[in-house]
């Protein structure tokens, strides 16, 4: 239970904020020219006029964002990932434009995050290379939400644990994982590392 009448105001106040932007929208890797075929002494010009393809922005919020379709259609987000367990939630329909992914999972300690990470960040990263935005929350984007966020940190963007969870504090001041989550993050943490390490020695 979160007592509000101890929380710092910054805090307080990002508790009150629907959503933070995390990550913004950033060029796409694009594909290699085509090398000259050896008949040809021309290389091939870029395409006048043609921009770079852009990669969706990443949020965190709390359900309070999730209806409100104006401001999440303003950002561009298309797919919501729902960190919660609330049939009780009212949220968005296919019909409203937004596609849904649900991780169906409590706030509790003793409630195992490990095999809800892998999906959800692949799930997460397929959204962004499609241009399109990503809403990650929970009920109040403290723990559950932005423990997923930091697992997708540590995968896609190799941060240690404590570098993601400063990065998306820094965003989002309400962000606490709670102890629980923290093990498992550290763990998932220590399972992308590992690969790491061998492929160091390996090479």
């Amino acid at each position: 239970m979160i007592r509000f009448d101890t929380l710092p105001p910054e805090v307080m106040q990002a508790m009150c904020t629907p959503m933070h932007e995390i990550l913004p929208r950033t060029p796409l890797p694009t594909p290699h020219a085509p090398t000259p075929s050896s008949s040809s002494p021309y290389a091939p010009y870029p395409t006048s006029g043609q921009q770079q393809p852009l990669s969706g922005a990443l949020y965190l919020g709390s359900l309070s964002a999730v209806n409100d379709h104006p401001l999440l259609r303003a950002h561009g987000i298309r797919h919501l990932v729902h960190a919660l367990e609330a049939p009780w939630a009212p949220l968005c329909r296919p019909e409203d434009g937004f596609v849904s992914y649900t991780i169906d999972i409590r706030d509790k300690e003793t409630v195992d995050l490990r095999p809800h990470l892998e999906n959800a960040c692949q799930y997460i990263e397929r959204a962004l290379r499609q241009g399109e935005g990503v809403l990650v929350h929970c009920q109040q984007g403290v723990s559950r939400s932005p423990s997923i966020v930091i697992a997708y940190l540590i995968r896609n963007h190799a941060m240690s644990y404590d570098a993601a969870h400063a990065f998306v504090k820094r965003k989002r001041a309400c962000t606490k994982p709670n102890a629980g989550f923290v093990r498992a993050l550290q763990e998932w943490e220590a399972s992308w590392r590992r690969p790491q390490i061998q492929r160091r020695f390996t090479s």
